[in-house]
């Protein structure tokens, strides 16, 4: 079949290990900016998190998470 005069031949798709590369990075990078970010995306439920005994008790952290994240484990 002929290709339309001024169409740009597309690139072959990955092979699969280049596509699982691709993919694997990706979820990666998008795993680590939702926990990065989640207390703007997802702020359903928040957990404080105090110092041993051996810790100052004023350096509480805040965790949050999603409660649809949570169930799933």
């Amino acid at each position: 079949m002929a290709q339309p005069v001024g169409a740009a031949l597309s690139p072959p798709p990955p092979g699969l290990q280049e596509a699982t590369k691709k993919s694997t990075i990706a979820w990666q990078e998008d795993l680590e900016s939702l926990f990065h970010h989640t207390k703007d995306r997802f702020p359903d439920v928040v957990w404080e998190l105090v110092g041993d005994d051996d810790e100052p008790r004023n350096a509480a952290e805040e965790i949050y998470g999603h409660k649809g994240v949570i169930f799933s484990f």
